[in-house]
């Protein structure tokens, strides 16, 4: 298997080479942003949809980007020319650059600085599709929308390790987070479903989560299957007297929950799970980049 690697300008890098100086915000504070970007057959898909969000996510932070599409894209292009026959998981990372150890934007001295760093997807443990994963519900709560927004695709992770901390202390494979008041809002990387007398419900983007692309594409093929699918705010008693639950991101898909807490909501691919991720990735095979 190929030994990850990075992108830089065009120039093609094992990843202890690509480096940034102690200086750079993204090291010191944080203060950077990022995107994934999965293939599929080889190819790339939803980029332009990623490469949008790290574009809203840039403008919510007070980042100016100098790049346009075509110049991510030709990162993108450049790695994947290197990985033939192999789907890869690309990350795009970009840094607002390097100054004074100070936290005002104002005393960045450099240009913002990017990394696109390219790896093999390696498959999913098999358990998860079999069985589904076990979620536990950590005392953390979920950043609010008012402090540091969570629909923001930044490097600062904090929330989401301390959360992940907590599930996997209670033999949990991810963390269920909610927020301030109570409501369900997402695991710490996949969006979160539950399925109830046939219907698909998930939280809103209000309530304080990431607008996942495969979140997008999911509601949007259950609609065109003619399921009822509501974005709306809900607690963990619904959750537990769900009769499916899914979760989902870039390289998840739309895959099963089994536990939550402790208590069994579905073992494996319920029905309408199964519908919903098959129609996905007809839809992601359909909807392939051409680059």
């Amino acid at each position: 298997m190929q030994a990850p690697f990075a992108v830089i300008k065009g120039q093609t890098l094992p990843l202890n080479q690509a480096l940034v100086p102690v200086n750079d915000r993204s090291f010191l504070f944080g203060d950077s942003l990022y995107e994934v970007v999965s293939t599929y057959q080889g190819k790339p898909y939803f980029t332009r949809d990623h490469l949008q969000r790290l574009r809203a996510t840039a403008a919510g932070i007070y980042f100016d980007l100098p790049w346009e599409d075509a110049w991510f894209e030709n990162e993108i292009r450049t790695g994947l020319n290197q990985m033939p026959g192999q789907e890869a998981y690309v990350r795009i990372v970009v840094s607002r650059g390097s100054g004074d150890f100070n936290i005002d934007i104002d005393t960045v001295e450099t240009e913002p600085f990017c990394v696109t760093i390219f790896k093999p997807s390696l498959p999913m443990n098999p358990r998860f599709r079999a069985q589904g994963f076990s979620l536990a519900v950590p005392e953390t709560r979920r950043n609010s929308p008012r402090s540091l927004n969570p629909a923001f695709k930044t490097g600062n992770y904090l929330n989401n390790i301390l959360c992940l901390k907590e599930a996997k202390d209670q033999g949990a494979d991810d963390a269920l987070i909610l927020d301030l008041e109570g409501h369900i809002t997402e695991l710490t990387t996949s969006n979160f479903f539950i399925v109830r007398q046939g219907e698909i419900w998930t939280a809103p983007l209000d309530v304080g989560i990431l607008d996942g692309i495969t979140r997008r594409y999911l509601i949007q093929v259950a609609r065109e299957l003619g399921l009822t699918v509501h974005e709306k705010r809900f607690g963990l008693e619904e959750v537990l007297s769900a009769d499916e639950a899914f979760v989902s991101s870039t390289l998840k898909g739309a895959m099963p929950v089994w536990k939550v807490n402790g208590q069994v909501i579905h073992e494996g691919y319920g029905e309408i799970n199964r519908a919903v991720d098959d129609a996905y990735w007809q839809y992601v095979e359909a909807h392939l980049d051409s680059y």
